[in-house]
């Protein structure tokens, strides 16, 4: 679990909630250098595995979330009080034709977080989540968290 401000983020898989470590990212002074929490979450697909349901989220949060996505990354913001947080996945999801991207997966937004589809063809990959999160927010920094959640650009 990685305790955040907003509540406590679980990782599922098809159903089952599985430990993980959440690694502590520093922040990235040039696109999100006021962030207060900056963290990787990891997950080893292998292709025998076949298709799972790969979920992050915040199991208590009972907010509606602000779709961020971009290019090849899929985002959603939740807004609490003077909280930001946004969980990350990379993809190009509800592309009906993810494989031109190079992406032999899908997924999906949650009210409470983002998850990740494979498929009996899914390659063996590690699946990542970014989960950032500032306070407080405006209207100069609010972009801090989609920079520091984007999980291509984490190592």
């Amino acid at each position: 679990m990685l305790d955040t401000p907003l509540g406590q983020i679980k990782l599922y898989v098809n159903e089952k909630e599985i430990e993980f470590k959440a690694i502590k990212l520093g922040s990235i002074e040039t696109l999100c250098p006021n962030v207060n929490g900056r963290y990787l979450i990891q997950y080893e697909y292998k292709k025998e595995f076949k298709g799972q349901t790969i979920r992050c989220f915040i199991p208590s949060l009972n907010v509606k979330g602000d779709i961020e996505s971009g290019e090849r990354l899929e985002a959603i913001a939740f807004y609490v009080n003077d909280i930001k947080l946004t969980i990350g996945a990379e993809g190009e999801f509800y592309d009906q034709i993810y494989h031109s991207h190079g992406y032999d997966y899908n997924g999906n937004y949650l009210n409470n977080g983002i998850e990740y589809e494979t498929y009996e063809t899914t390659e063996d990959r590690m699946l990542k989540f970014g989960v950032c999160w500032i306070q407080p927010y405006n209207e100069e920094n609010d972009v801090q968290t989609w920079y520091g959640a984007d999980p291509t650009i984490m190592p």
